[in-house]
């Protein structure tokens, strides 16, 4: 099965890392592709850019800067999320 696993925590130290890793292994160690997104490593930006924001009601969508990401989330058969719980919510 073609799993992604996407981490957001900014600490290679965290719970969330090494919850990653573990996952990640036990995965693959079972057979299924691993796609690993670590949002924070990646300098993902969540924020949408103005043009971005600009694009929304207008159509098309403006994807550019997150294709490979839209691409994974296409391809992905499971998806594990990986994230701190900060205030009673996804950061």
């Amino acid at each position: 099965m073609r799993c992604l696993v996407v981490k957001a925590h900014p600490l290679a130290e965290s719970l969330c890392s090494s919850m990653t890793q573990r996952i990640v292994e036990f995965l693959r160690t079972n057979g299924h592709e691993v796609i690993l997104e670590d949002l924070d490593a990646q300098q993902f930006e969540a924020a949408m850019t103005a043009a971005e924001r600009a694009s929304y009601y207008d159509g098309p969508y403006t994807t550019e800067s997150v294709a490979d990401h839209v691409e994974h989330l296409r391809a992905a058969e499971a998806i594990v999320l990986i994230f701190p719980t900060w205030w009673f919510g996804p950061p």
